[in-house]
């Protein structure tokens, strides 16, 4: 007679010989270390962390006088509060800006940079474009210049505020920037206006360095916004502010290598525009030495190497 033992279906489970092993001392110093190098790496992050969170978030009161703050920020008083760069906590409100830019091309047929020293008060819904007699053609807006002069025979004080003849690169006595996007004609005798962009660079009282405010206005309303302020530390000047490129096709004419240098643009004229970096502090960049020639339109802008991460192409003529 066969056993239950026996029956081939049938398993015996021996128990296994020994005690029950621990770690070996090989294996608990090998832990060891790993958690020593882990809390020590927290520990390094967590110092970088706090280090940081002192030194990249100074908040400082700019006095920026009262006109200007009104003008900015419809607001009274004449100081604001604001980070110094750098700073990564403003980002996203530079990242929010540039999408509203973007958007802003995508509708508008005309775009205009014009430099300025003085605060900006034109930033209408509608431009007048009514002929000076009905048998004469509409304006030509062709050129950043073409546009200037049309706005001070429309405008009450553009004169005062855009004072400066702009081709290819503003002066350096214009350190502000206005930007003025127009979308297509709706109505016979006014043009829209799509948003007008106001970056300004200022000296504040009482502080050594450069406060930066860049805007948004719809109809004459501040819509979207940022700033920061940039204390000197021995580097160049933030200028320019934009550099406007013309057709290549105009290089058939010959105007000077100043100007012909800038005739370029394979296709539409467009603009490199320089966007103030809160992340980075300009004005503590060494100072630049010259390496292009004058022939290169770079000579002209090459000084803005490393101030900014926002350098933005745009176009001048959307729809062509």
């Amino acid at each position: 007679m066969k056993t239950a033992s026996s029956h081939p279906d049938s398993v015996r489970v021996r128990p296994f010989p020994g005690r029950a092993r621990g770690f070996t001392f090989v294996e608990m110093l090998v832990a060891i270390s790993m958690s020593a190098i882990f809390l020590g790496a927290a520990a390094l992050i967590y110092q970088s962390i706090s280090v940081n969170s002192k030194r990249l978030t100074t908040v400082v009161e700019v006095d920026i006088g009262s006109g200007a703050k009104l003008n900015f920020y419809d607001q009274g008083g004449s100081t604001v509060r604001t980070y110094s760069a750098p700073n990564y906590g403003r980002l996203a409100q530079v990242q929010n800006l540039k999408e509203k830019l973007r958007g802003d091309l995508e509708k508008s047929e005309s775009v205009f940079c014009l430099p300025r020293s003085q605060l900006n008060t034109i930033r209408p819904e509608f431009l007048d474009y009514t002929a000076p007699d009905p048998a004469d053609e509409k304006l030509n807006l062709d050129s950043p210049e073409a546009f200037r002069q049309y706005l001070l025979t429309i405008e009450t004080g553009a004169a005062a505020i855009f004072d400066d003849p702009i081709r290819n690169v503003p002066s350096a006595a214009k350190p502000s920037t206005t930007i003025f996007l127009l979308g297509p004609q709706t109505e016979a005798e006014f043009i829209r206006v799509v948003a007008v962009y106001d970056i300004d660079l200022i000296v504040p009282t009482g502080l050594d360095g450069i406060y930066a405010s860049v805007r948004r206005y719809k109809n004459g309303s501040l819509t979207d916004y940022y700033d920061a302020f940039f204390a000197n530390e021995g580097g160049d000047a933030f200028r320019p502010g934009f550099v406007a490129f013309e057709s290549e096709k105009r290089a058939a004419k010959n105007e000077g290598v100043a100007i012909d240098r800038f005739k370029v643009a394979p296709g539409a004229p467009f603009y490199l525009l320089f966007l103030p970096d809160p992340s980075i502090n300009a004005l503590a960049k060494a100072p630049w030495t010259a390496a292009d020639p004058a022939t290169s339109p770079r000579q002209a802008y090459e000084q803005m190497a490393g101030k900014t991460s926002f350098v933005m192409p745009i176009p001048m003529f959307p729809a062509l």
